[in-house]
């Protein structure tokens, strides 16, 4: 169900609080000077297990947080017979921004690039120009809640969110949208699926096309398509998903998941940028090097052999299998080739000892989960080479904790956040301990973010009914 995790309380407040943002910025003379038009929300994820995965057609175990890029969309009447454009403001740099023509591309992260990306995209698809009657006088309040370069894909949630909001107002979806059953506001019908993925997939292209990262698809595609208290498991080459209950793992609140930033923010455009698309080409070089020595003439990738090892002769032990290829690889590819290998197995194995028919009880699902965390950060530190000292120092401390099951770098690398697997009554304490320690030793104060409960995906509120006074705000 659309917005499941995000109720009509909260909706008031963050509405009411954009929309006297939006009123002073694009300065809106009185009431009868705005139409509102529509709220949309895109989340942030964390991802359980599975990086560097969704680029090389394996699976990924991703699932979405509760905080994201939320949109406020007014038209402002004395805008509707000036020169077409759309005009937006961001909250987290408080910076405006008009665009008055589609195209162009700049290779870099700013928001505006963005903005650009995902108009762009969206209106080529749709066949309209800027110049489109439903765009005219058209204003777009932008507000992130999650921490930038922490992990947790505040990207992909500024291009799911932009994008729905784009095509909510050109299609005029919004208009004539009932009030949803049991809620004040009226929640749109969630697009069908196919939709959804075709979204997904444009809202990649913005990073790929207009920011020059070389991402791959699971960022955009939890945001899109996320089930409230569930998490992923995404097959990244056929774009097929199963939506898996947690309660087998957490029972029922006993334990949660948490996140634990090291402070150093990750940037896939600046001084990483190049490493992180040298940490990609290793295990592509790596696969082609194995099809051509080993399978001349057979198809081959890492995600082939792991769904079908009798084809390939491969009997799951990693090491032995790719002894037989270090001579004909650099450093970086033996090593970021394993690692790839590794992970995909460690991602099925996370599916498995998540699906209640396996005979494990709740204290045997801990222990594998958490070696199932602990073995990706060794990966990721040893193999792939993209830790810090600060996450290091992270994954090391909350192991010596009785009470913390395992955990790992989440995300690209270079940076961002710990992602650990705990007993819920613990947080607080870990929490203190952790920064406590991460203070002394590093001199800067760090964040801790609880993740509790697994959110819901994009979603558009239709505002129809706030110009009719159906709306307490």
């Amino acid at each position: 169900m659309p917005a499941e995790s995000y109720s009509d309380k909260r909706l008031d407040s963050t509405i009411g609080e954009l929309e006297q943002v939006f009123r002073k910025e694009f300065e809106v003379k009185n009431n009868a000077d705005v139409e509102w038009l529509l709220f949309s929300f895109a989340p942030g994820r964390i991802n359980l297990i599975g990086e560097h995965v969704d680029y090389m057609g394996g699976w990924v175990c991703p699932a979405a947080v509760q905080e994201g890029t939320h949109i406020l969309v007014g038209r402002v009447k004395h805008l509707v017979k000036e020169k077409p454009k759309l005009r937006f403001y961001a909250t987290y740099n408080k910076e405006h921004y008009d665009m008055d023509s589609i195209g162009g591309s700049k290779h870099n992260k700013a928001w505006t690039t963005f903005v650009r990306g995902a108009v762009t995209l969206r209106l080529q698809r749709l066949g309209v120009g800027i110049d489109h009657p439903s765009l005219r006088g058209v204003c777009m309040v932008v507000h992130g809640t999650l921490a930038m370069g922490a992990g947790m894909s505040a990207s992909a949630a500024l291009g799911v969110a932009l994008i729905h909001s784009v095509n909510a107002l050109v299609t005029k979806s919004y208009e004539r949208c009932p009030l949803s059953k049991g809620r004040r506001f009226a929640v749109m019908p969630a697009l069908p699926q196919r939709d959804l993925v075709e979204l997904a997939k444009e809202a990649r292209r913005i990073e790929t096309e207009y920011c020059g990262v070389n991402v791959g698809i699971m960022d955009q595609f939890i945001s899109a398509l996320a089930e409230t208290d569930k998490f992923m498991f995404l097959d990244c080459k056929k774009l097929t998903f199963e939506s898996i209950e947690l309660t087998p793992l957490l029972n029922n609140g006993e334990y949660c998941w948490m996140l634990i930033d090291s402070m150093i923010k990750h940037d896939l455009l600046g001084g990483t940028a190049a490493t992180y698309n040298a940490v990609r080409s290793d295990q592509e070089n790596a696969q082609k090097k194995i099809g051509k020595h080993r399978f001349p003439g057979k198809p081959y990738s890492f995600s082939r052999m792991v769904r079908n090892p009798s084809e390939y002769n491969f009997d799951g032990n990693v090491e032995k299998f790719m002894e037989e290829f270090k001579s004909i690889m650099t450093p970086g590819e033996f090593e970021r080739g394993s690692y790839q290998l590794m992970e995909q197995l460690r991602t099925l194995e996370f599916r498995k000892i998540n699906d209640p028919k396996l005979p494990l009880s709740h204290k045997e699902r801990v222990k594998a989960a958490g070696k199932i965390l602990n073995d990706g950060h060794a990966g990721m530190r040893d193999l792939m080479k993209i830790t810090t000292p600060e996450l290091d120092f992270i994954q090391e401390l909350i192991n010596q904790d009785k009470d913390v099951a395992g955990g790992r770098l989440m995300g690209g690398g270079f940076g961002g956040c710990i992602i650990l697997l705990l007993r819920s009554n613990a947080q607080e304490r870990v929490k203190a301990h952790v920064r406590k320690q991460f203070k002394a030793r590093f001199k800067v104060e760090n964040t801790c973010y609880s993740v509790e409960r697994a959110g819901c995906g994009a979603f558009v509120v239709s505002l129809e009914q706030k110009n009719k006074g159906g709306s307490k705000l």
